[in-house]
């Protein structure tokens, strides 16, 4: 068996979690901004939709690489996660590593128990949990600035998964006001409003700090950050579906010949391998170009900054070049209309000394030729 997290190794033990509440597709990043301080705090809301996919910036010392959690169905009793990872194994390798979570629609509404180790041996359903936080820590936050968490500490022995500590205890709110939070959503960084708690939870024995980011939104409250006992991440990227047409697609960036970053593809770690979940993004790509048989593309790679300029170099290119071969053998898209390069780490949108800014640094670039 294989744990989604290894023990005392890369894949940071955390889920973020999506809410059963359901929102428009529509839904724009974008709109109705307020401004708290220096930074323009957004007011639009995250679609708790299928395809739904929350992306963790996970940083090593041999480099970064990132775990998708995927929305894969959703019912009026529950929802279904598909989460995923590519894990470095020290020695150059890749652990490739998939488990699945069911959490109950009630659960969301009110539990407060968060269990957010996944192992392939377990159930999909642990009633009384969730991955994440619940509607109900949310707005206790809301009204009172504190509420009550219980956290099970799980771990293997021998390979089995036990809990080996349950804390318990009170977070409180630390700012009156909902913090900007910096998300990639749908390729636009977006300035999230979170509600930032902190605190200490026990077993009677053992305390330990606990820190949370959680979107203010009771319908939808993915946990932005979070630092416990072991465990640290960060929600770097979020894709949701949007129906064609909507301002800044692909297509009208496209038609307004506008470079487009798109950073819905998604690659093994250190490889030009496509990863399964870059499918929706694959097929939007095809679709348009089907759509407008005379244009022609011009595909490029970009890169972080981690190991050499030659390395990266020629990683972008390949990456670049895997993205042209699956929309030629997968969608029929004549070759000829495609051509490809890269950038290696010589172009960066943001620093490259965070997990945060690395990713967004790593991304495909479209532009019409």
């Amino acid at each position: 068996m294989r744990a989604m997290t290894i023990v005392g190794s890369a894949l940071v033990p955390c889920l973020c979690v999506v809410s059963c509440s359901r929102h428009d597709a529509a839904t724009q990043v974008t709109a109705a901004p307020t401004t708290t301080g220096a930074a323009v705090i957004s007011t639009a809301r995250i679609p708790f939709v299928v395809g739904l996919t929350v992306d963790l910036a996970v940083g090593e010392p041999v480099g970064d690489y990132e775990s998708l959690h995927v929305i894969d169905s959703i019912s009026p009793e529950r929802y279904r996660i598909v989460r995923s990872g590519e894990v470095p194994d020290g020695s150059g390798g890749l652990i490739d590593v998939q488990v699945v979570r069911t959490v109950r629609t009630e659960d969301q509404r009110s539990a407060r128990a968060m269990r957010h180790y996944f192992h392939t041996g377990d159930p999909e359903e642990f009633a009384g949990t969730t991955p994440g936080v619940s509607a109900a820590f949310v707005n206790d936050l809301r009204r009172t600035g504190k509420s009550e968490l219980t956290f099970l500490d799980v771990g293997e022995v021998f390979g089995v998964p036990q809990v080996r500590r349950t804390l318990s205890g009170t977070l409180a709110r630390v700012e009156p006001q909902p913090v900007p939070v910096p998300v990639l959503v749908n390729g636009q960084v977006v300035q999230l409003p979170a509600i930032h708690a902190k605190g200490n939870l026990s077993d009677g024995t053992t305390t330990e700090d606990f820190e949370l980011y959680v979107l203010d939104d009771s319908d939808n409250p993915i946990v932005l950050r979070k630092r416990g006992p072991g465990f640290s991440a960060s929600v770097v990227k979020i894709e949701f579906p949007e129906p064609p047409g909507v301002r800044d697609s692909i297509e009208t960036k496209l038609a307004a010949k506008q470079p487009v970053d798109v950073y819905g593809v998604y690659f093994s770690f250190n490889r030009a391998n496509i990863r399964a979940q870059s499918e929706p993004v694959l097929r939007e790509i095809a679709g348009v170009l089907k759509k407008n048989p005379s244009w022609h593309l011009r595909i490029d790679g970009h890169t972080d900054n981690i190991g050499g300029d030659a390395a990266n170099l020629d990683l972008s290119r390949r990456r670049a070049a895997s993205v042209k071969d699956a929309l030629v053998r997968r969608f029929g898209i004549d070759a000829s209309r495609l051509t490809t390069g890269g950038y290696g780490a010589s172009s960066p949108k943001d620093r490259n000394d965070t997990p945060e800014g690395r990713a967004r640094n790593r991304r495909v670039e479209l532009r019409r030729e």
